[in-house]
């Protein structure tokens, strides 16, 4: 390009933020706030390009690109204005926000903390035929806790151990005679959850209570005979 071109380094955006760009839908949109983005940088001294981007963003989403791309002259040996107190606050504030969405919640922006009740909050022991289900999380806690949910069986103290109790109940949710699309998925999702992950999740030296159980210990005590 030509040396008067306005350069801005990816380098410095945050990966989350370069991602907000590329899911804009239209690519005159990502182009629009780039060019803006490189003419706020020819016109003042910019300390954090990824919230500065950020907030192009939303304006983009909220407002559209039409009219971003105003270039603004710079005359002959005119530096960069640095920004003042109240305009450093108010990039600080929208980088907060842009993270609040996402679920950072350190507000000193020193830590990438998450919030886990907002990763909590997408969990779900009982889907509706509407939800966008990605996997199965196998799960142990008091049977009244779990009362909801659709896949459930009740552990009382037994002799059985992990691994083949892990394997009764997975047994179990499979033929629990549902053949609705929601109940496919669910458990298409059921089988993909690792052995390690039904072993660490359920306690040891248990006896499994639930509709049919009493049914397959028989049919698999014939099978040992």
């Amino acid at each position: 390009g030509s040396e008067d071109t306005p350069v801005v380094r990816w380098d410095k955006f945050d990966a989350d933020v370069l991602e907000q760009l590329q899911s804009l839908e239209l690519q005159e949109q990502q182009v629009a706030a780039a060019k803006r983005l490189a003419t706020l940088k020819e016109s003042t001294r910019i300390d954090n390009f990824s919230a500065s981007l950020a907030g192009i963003i939303r304006t983009i989403r909220k407002y559209g690109h039409e009219g971003l791309e105003t270039e603004v002259v710079k005359k002959p040996g005119q530096e960069a204005r640095r920004k003042t107190k109240a305009e450093k606050e108010n990039e600080k504030e929208s980088w907060k926000q842009t993270l609040a969405e996402e679920g950072v919640v350190d507000e000193d922006l020193e830590d990438d903390a998450v919030d886990d009740t907002i990763e909590l909050g997408k969990l779900t022991g009982k889907p509706h035929a509407d939800d966008l289900i990605l996997f199965a999380v196998p799960v142990c806690a008091p049977y009244q806790t779990l009362s909801q949910y659709t896949y459930r069986v009740k552990l009382t103290p037994g002799n059985q151990k992990r691994g083949k109790a892990s394997k009764a109940c997975i047994e179990i949710f499979l033929k629990d005679g549902q053949k609705t699309a929601l109940s496919e998925r669910s458990k298409e999702l059921i089988k993909k959850v690792a052995d390690t992950e039904w072993v660490h999740a359920i306690s040891g030296d248990v006896k499994i209570s639930a509709a049919g159980a009493s049914k397959m210990k028989n049919k698999a005590n014939k099978k040992k005979k």
